[in-house]
């Protein structure tokens, strides 16, 4: 299992991942996802994704609407329904204001 940031870029750059997907829940339960490449993985650890949550059901009525998508290093998943070459990894992911 990998746990750490770096043991994760590694892993991202010897398994030919193309995609990569942060995964969180809005407010009714539902999953939604960002996907970034693997150039932006790096910063979206060390700083986030930004993103507006009013696009995000549940998060209408926040006066502060920019948030920051952070990954779990510790929930790298690689999707196996996609091809070998390519690959699509998912992480989970918290916020942040």
């Amino acid at each position: 299992m990998l746990t750490t940031v770096d043991e994760v870029l590694d892993f991202i750059k010897d398994n030919d991942v193309k995609f990569i997907r942060l995964s969180f829940c809005d407010l009714l339960g539902r999953q939604k996802n960002i996907s970034v490449m693997p150039d932006e993985l790096p910063r979206a650890f060390e700083h986030g994704i930004p993103f507006d949550a009013h696009a995000i059901s549940g998060f209408n009525d926040i006066t502060k609407s920019d948030l920051l998508l952070v990954p779990d290093p510790t929930t790298l998943s690689v999707l196996p329904w996609r091809p070998q070459q390519g690959r699509v990894v998912r992480f989970y992911g918290s916020f942040q204001s």
